[in-house]
């Protein structure tokens, strides 16, 4: 596992800070005080304007964790489980395991093959 913050990474290596996840590209930024609504919050995926918002100030294994996250709203939106209020109202997936895990798992295989370097670099 390498040393460097993943925010380090993503400085020298730029062409990472885009996330192809195959209905649209999102593009990561890392900003201070990030908010959701009235709240503090370490992450978030826009929809809209397809960027991926990272708080600055966490360190490597919760930033890494956080932007894996993040891509998970993405992957989960492509598969059709998402709205766009779905924050506001909290809505609950009604799934077997079975089918959760199918879907998370052929979308966590979607983001690993249109992503493979940025996915060697978070995940190992």
């Amino acid at each position: 596992m390498t040393n460097k913050h993943i925010y380090t990474i993503l400085a020298e290596k730029p062409h990472l800070c885009q996330v192809n996840v195959g209905w649209a590209t999102f593009d990561i930024k890392i900003v201070e005080r990030l908010r959701s609504g009235k709240h503090n919050c370490w992450g978030l995926c826009d929809f809209d304007t397809y960027d991926i918002f990272l708080e600055k100030k966490m360190k490597d294994g919760p930033a890494r964790e956080t932007l894996l996250h993040e891509i998970c709203h993405s992957l989960l939106e492509f598969c059709g489980m998402g709205e766009k209020e779905e924050a506001e109202k909290e809505q609950k997936i009604c799934a077997s395991n079975e089918t959760l895990t199918i879907t998370m798992s052929r979308a966590f295989m979607l983001f690993v093959r249109l992503n493979p370097q940025l996915a060697k670099e978070l995940l190992l």
